[in-house]
């Protein structure tokens, strides 16, 4: 029933659009629909294959609108809804490999605490998978003379520095955001947030605070980016940061980015620190176990969930680059190859990817990606798309490759 009145709304929205656009108003209604069919190795004795939606970009139906108050002055909306096409669900599908975790998640963990928060975790893993309805952005705001300022679910400077210069435009099988799925090694959007935007010039400045609202695990956020475009160079910097909710730092992300256009070619890269000292998994586990461990062995099944959490957490580097070459005003080619370098060896890894993104329209393309991540030592990344999380490799080391082909239409 949520659902429906979702839709009604819409529905409505549409309808007030032209009466809107009259009053120097307007409201639209648009979307994306992406799916295609992946080939992943490295998740069993044999290559699966299945329909998927949202491999390159992520399907979606939004509303936006914009209304001029006066000279300097507008108010503006975006509310997202992400789907699955494949499915028709708004949360993805399960991953091929399940709710198992990594082999170092559990590192330092006695075999037999290992087998009974097992489950915990997977059940944990299993609902962050599940989206709400409004999923990807929900804000109104306000433009002024001095700067735009929106408030509520937003994209983190982070990420949105992180998707300028990603040369596959934070899609495709061959991202290294792959990596930093499950846990999150970088905010995507940030809840209960509100934001200071002023772009002039070139010059772009973003600041942003979340407030952590009493949630367990969660608590303040605080982000800023800069960059300054000119011709075909641009450059920006950016840095996250999240508190948990006994206030003390978990996740930092700072990242530098560039971009350079020369002719058919633009080169683009970055290089982003990833730092979780304090994960906010650790408050979540402990409220979990303390409420289900057995009584006796209580202590020691929280200095498990202790060990967990601190498995869990980032202290590494990437370093991350591509080429785009213009072939025609059809076709494009997307190389890149990205590395991770973390403290804990067993999470290193590299992933090279190759995509051709083919335009049979103004609104309609065709993608063919393909990768294949190099797992060192103990890493255990399979391959995965925007907005999808495929799950790990079925054993330590074992390398893993996939192959998608995608038609996005955008209306």
């Amino acid at each position: 029933m949520k659902q429906q009145l979702s839709f009604l709304a819409l529905a409505v929205a549409t309808a007030c659009g032209a009466q809107a656009q009259q009053s120097g108003s307007s409201v639209n209604v648009f979307g994306i629909v992406d799916v295609g069919v992946v080939a992943i190795d490295g998740a069993g004795n044999s290559t699966r294959r299945f329909v998927s939606s949202g491999q390159q970009v992520g399907s979606r139906l939004g509303v936006r609108g914009t209304e001029e108050i006066s000279p300097g002055w507008k108010a503006m909306f975006t509310v997202e809804h992400q789907f699955y096409a494949d499915t028709g669900s708004q949360s993805q599908q399960t991953p091929v490999s399940g709710t198992n975790l990594p082999e170092w998640v559990f590192a330092g963990v006695p075999l037999t605490i290992r087998g009974a928060l097992a489950p915990t975790l997977g059940a944990n893993l299993n609902a962050s998978l599940e989206n709400r309805f409004w999923h990807r952005q929900l804000w109104a705001g306000l433009v002024t003379p001095v700067g735009g300022f929106l408030a509520g679910r937003q994209y983190s400077p982070a990420f949105a520095t992180f998707g300028r210069f990603d040369p596959n435009m934070a899609g495709n099988v061959g991202n290294p955001l792959t990596l930093f799925a499950a846990p999150t090694g970088l905010e995507v959007r940030i809840d209960n947030s509100v934001q200071w935007v002023v772009e002039k010039d070139g010059m772009r400045l973003n600041v942003m605070a979340g407030a952590g609202e009493g949630g367990l695990g969660n608590g303040r956020f605080l982000g800023v980016s800069a960059g300054y475009a000119a011709g075909p160079f641009d450059v920006g910097v950016a840095y996250n940061q999240r508190k948990n909710s006994d206030g003390a730092t978990a996740l930092e992300n700072t990242i530098v980015g560039a971009s350079y256009a020369m002719g058919k070619h633009k080169v683009t890269g970055m290089y982003m620190t990833v730092k979780d000292a304090n994960s906010i998994l650790g408050p979540q586990l402990r409220a979990q176990i303390g409420a289900t461990a057995p009584a006796p062995l209580r202590a020691s099944f929280l200095a498990a969930g202790a060990q967990i959490a601190k498995n869990l957490g980032w202290d590494g580097t990437l370093l991350y680059g591509g080429v785009h070459y213009q072939i025609n005003d059809a076709n494009k080619l997307v190389a890149s190859y990205a590395q991770y370098d973390d403290t804990n060896n067993a999470r290193d890894m590299s992933v090279a990817g190759l995509a051709l993104e083919h335009m049979v329209s103004k609104r309609t393309q065709i993608w063919l990606s393909g990768s294949r991540i190099d797992n060192k030592t103990g890493s255990q990344v399979l391959p995965f798309g925007q907005g999808l999380y495929y799950g790990i490799t079925d054993k330590p080391g074992r390398d893993s490759s996939a192959f998608s082909v995608n038609l996005v239409h955008r209306f």
